[in-house]
């Protein structure tokens, strides 16, 4: 018996996930207080994250003499200089960045934007002699899937505790701080993600071009989810609540009980919340799903008083990346939509005196190679970073510029015929990249260990990203 309440359970709950408004909502924000350790201030971080594995290196280009190296190793995909928007690191001199970024520039410019030279996937710090003995590496490098899990979760290999998100872990202590409220305090407008997964909390999926509405009963569930997204799901949930019914069993009750009450509930606090925070209008392209995705962010950020919410944490996903093919034709549309969303979104939170509290970062499955396929680029390992905010430590490149050139480069992983592949590899870990936002949101050191387990193979635990 307790097999089959468990199988309906999923199903319950797989049937929610179907909704507007799903993974998340049938957990409750958390059991503790907020004036637990690190709960001292309103916070929210905004992940970006660039699937297919973003070409970054075309994003924020190295000035000077390193720039002959950088043109000799990308040939026909380098960046002219005439196109680039001119930097300055105080330690490491001139860099650009893309014309398609100027909301990048400005940012930086402004001392709010932090700029992570070389980051990716690393068990420890890691030589080419390393990589070439296969000491230590990654799980699968180069894969997709296994690259983005790794991103997200902060490990070099997935087992265990490790599979889950170390936005989960920020997301656990979120739940802390906020207390017994209705709303988790964890969200997804990118759909699932391994980032937010956590054992003890759960997060909500939110659809950026269905509007968040009350749900008032299953009854009327058809009301309010827009006819291309019904497909049968009213229905469906109907006959799992009579199969219930008709059990009598009362665990299998209580539970959809419980699921339809934290739901309606979670769904009435969001959608009066949101109605009570209008905001000055986003200007973006309406094709643009990641302004999409933000805007409904800034909406929730604005929300958090209403809502009760100490700490918030955001996904958004924005694809395309995978430049194989067509990467000159591609990279700049790509761009210039990532530019837009990013400027209407940190003009909205500047706009409601936010700014301060609400910190972006981006991250990908991989960088991409250096060196050109003939139309694009393949899969690489390490590439750059973006950090932005009011509480950002701006105007600086944090890591060391990698080495571009073609001939005896130590920074480039290589192909098996020991030829110049430029697939860089990284310098700085997700791990100390996460230990570093992580601990801006108040997450303590002995949760930091329990989330991260390679953390303890760097010495480096805190990158300096962060003013407060």
């Amino acid at each position: 018996m307790r097999n089959t309440v468990d199988k309906e359970k999923r199903r319950l709950l797989k049937t929610l996930a179907a909704l507007p408004m799903g993974a998340g909502i049938s957990m409750l924000a958390g059991n503790g207080s907020a004036h637990a350790m690190g709960c001292d201030s309103a916070k929210s971080l905004v992940c970006i994250f660039l699937a297919g594995g973003a070409d970054s290196f075309n994003m924020f280009v190295p000035g000077g003499s390193r720039y002959n190296d950088y043109r000799n190793s990308r040939r026909e995909l380098a960046v002219a200089e005439a196109d680039l928007l001119s930097v300055n690191d105080a330690s490491q001199g001139s860099f650009g960045f893309n014309k398609q970024l100027p909301s990048f520039e400005r940012l930086y410019r402004e001392n709010r934007l932090t700029v992570l030279s070389n980051t990716g996937t690393l068990i420890q710090p890691t030589t080419k002699s390393d990589y070439l003995g296969t000491v230590a590496l990654p799980q699968s490098l180069f894969a997709h899937n296994t690259q983005q899990k790794l991103w997200q979760t902060g490990a070099g290999i997935v087992s265990g505790s490790t599979s889950f998100g170390w936005g989960g872990a920020i997301s656990s202590h979120a739940a802390n701080c906020n207390g017994r409220i209705p709303v988790a305090p964890a969200f997804s407008m990118g759909g699932s993600t391994d980032w937010l997964a956590a054992a003890n909390t759960n997060y909500i999926s939110l659809n950026a071009d269905v509007s968040v509405e009350r749900m008032f009963g299953y009854d009327n569930i058809s009301d309010w989810i827009p006819p291309r997204r019904l497909s049968g799901v009213g229905r469906h949930l109907e006959e799992l609540i009579a199969q219930g019914q008709r059990s009598g069993n009362p665990l299998l009750n209580r539970a959809i009980a419980s699921a339809m009450g934290r739901a309606t509930n979670a769904t009435a606090s969001l959608h009066s919340a949101i109605g009570a925070n209008p905001l000055p209008q986003m200007r973006y392209n309406g094709r643009n799903k990641l302004a999409k995705q933000l805007h409904l962010v800034a909406k929730l950020i604005a929300s958090r008083e209403q809502l009760g919410m100490q700490k918030q944490v955001f996904f958004v996903l924005m694809g395309g990346w995978d430049t194989h093919s067509d990467q000159l034709q591609r990279q700049p549309f790509l761009m210039n939509d990532l530019n837009e969303a990013v400027d209407a979104f940190q003009s909205t939170i500047d706009s409601i005196n936010l700014s301060n509290s609400v910190t972006s970062f981006t991250a990908s499955d991989f960088g991409r190679t250096l060196s050109s396929n003939g139309n694009g680029t393949d899969h690489g390992w390490g590439g750059h970073s973006f950090v932005f905010g009011g509480a950002v430590n701006g105007g600086r490149v944090i890591g060391d510029t990698p080495n571009y050139s073609t001939t005896n480069n130590q920074d480039d992983a290589g192909e098996e015929d020991g030829s110049f592949a430029g697939r860089i590899i990284p310098k700085i870990s997700v791990s100390q990249y996460a230990a570093t936002l992580s601990r801006w949101m108040g997450v303590s050191e002995g949760d930091l260990n329990n989330a991260l387990p390679d953390l303890q193979n760097f010495t480096q635990r805190d990158l300096g990203i962060m003013r407060s």
